[in-house]
């Protein structure tokens, strides 16, 4: 059985899943230690590899998750600050060329990736308030605010572009 995940899947949920799971880990070292050491005190029974493969299921579910929170919580918000062409506008100014297709699939995707990481720095933000580690707090906010201006810049573009594209017989919406 040959499987094969998309880029967009790896970048888009599974990176976020790691690197939620990763910065819990420096989070909760102490707590992350015990758990490795009762695994380690195991021996060698091969449920090292039984761990590996599960926190990587579980980084990608994670990361789902997040990707998730973004389109149902994130995306709502950012439509109502920037606004946002209106889906049939989009579907149609892609259809009328693979130019057109290709600049839209791109800045759609640039925009997801961006909503994403909102979610991801969103979530790193409450942890790191949890564990009052503040600096981190900070830079977590901080890339919320970088993340917010990008996906306020791709929705910029994806509008222009809609306007652009959109045959004259569908009008403005």
């Amino acid at each position: 059985m040959e499987t094969k995940v998309p880029f967009y899947n790896i970048v888009n949920i599974f990176l976020p899943g790691l690197v939620l799971l990763g910065s819990s880990v420096l989070l909760f070292f102490d707590e992350v230690k015990t758990l490795v050491q009762s695994i380690a005190n195991l021996g060698s029974t091969g449920l090292e590899i039984l761990v590996t493969v599960s926190l990587f299921a579980i980084a990608y579910e994670v990361g789902y998750i997040i990707f998730r929170l973004g389109s149902a919580a994130i995306e709502p918000l950012l439509k109502k600050m920037f606004g946002w062409a209106e889906y049939s506008d989009f579907i149609a100014a892609g259809k009328t060329s693979e130019k057109a297709h290709d600049k839209l699939e791109m800045l759609s995707r640039e925009y997801g990736y961006a909503r994403t990481q909102i979610t991801l720095f969103i979530a790193l933000a409450v942890l790191t308030g949890v564990r009052t580690q503040w600096w981190f707090m900070f830079v977590c906010i901080l890339c919320v605010g970088l993340f917010t201006l990008t996906a306020r810049g791709h929705m910029k573009k994806t509008q222009k572009a809609v306007k652009q594209y959109l045959p004259a017989s569908c009008g403005e919406s």
